[in-house]
């Protein structure tokens, strides 16, 4: 074998696996109630903001707030059969399974998306959906919460109660007495 050709090897063999690794975390969008994204759009489901899920398909991204998620489930693959009979094992990668997430959106109109991804892949979106929705709800209550600071200290978060309580205490106070008027002093 000449050099050339184990450098060529070894380089083909270097990049088959992370050709593999990236082609197995796309999701394909295969159905479902959006119509803005079209019908076999491959993309990747990212979970960079707190607030919305993102799918990303070539230059234009879908986004979904985590709260409008009512429900995931993943389904099976259909598998490949020889004769109607024999399953085919699959040799390379690993088998599609389809990924639903149900939503009710802000209006009340539900709706789903159905993505055909790796199954590795499926659940770890499941897991980080349920992660970012539990976040979500402590978040929610930590922000509800009072801060203890507020009654000591004027924040921009509240300004409206301090200016209320200044002017119903400056509306309660009593009026100030007229000063007494000096008493004749008598200058001899």
């Amino acid at each position: 074998m000449s050099i050339r050709q184990v450098l060529f090897s070894t380089i083909a063999l270097a990049i088959l696996p992370v050709a593999g690794l990236r082609a197995a975390d796309t999701a394909e969008y295969v159905g479902g109630t959006v119509k803005t994204i079209p019908m076999n759009a491959t993309g990747f489901i990212e979970f960079n903001d707190t607030n919305v899920l993102i799918f990303n398909y070539g230059v234009a991204t879908y986004k979904l707030p985590y709260e409008e998620i009512t429900g995931t489930e993943v389904t099976k693959g259909d598998s490949k059969h020889v004769l109607k009979k024999l399953t085919v094992p699959k040799l390379f990668g690993t088998r599609k399974e389809t990924l639903t997430i149900s939503y009710k959106d802000a209006a009340g109109v539900t709706g789903k998306l159905d993505f055909d991804l790796s199954g590795r892949l499926a659940s770890g979106i499941i897991v980080a959906i349920a992660q970012m929705k539990e976040f979500r709800e402590a978040n929610a209550e930590r922000e509800s919460a009072e801060w203890w600071g507020d009654k000591y200290w004027k924040t921009v978060s509240n300004k409206p109660v301090w200016d209320a309580n200044s002017a119903s205490a400056a509306q309660q106070a009593p009026a100030p007495a007229p000063a007494a008027a000096p008493a004749p002093s008598s200058k001899n």
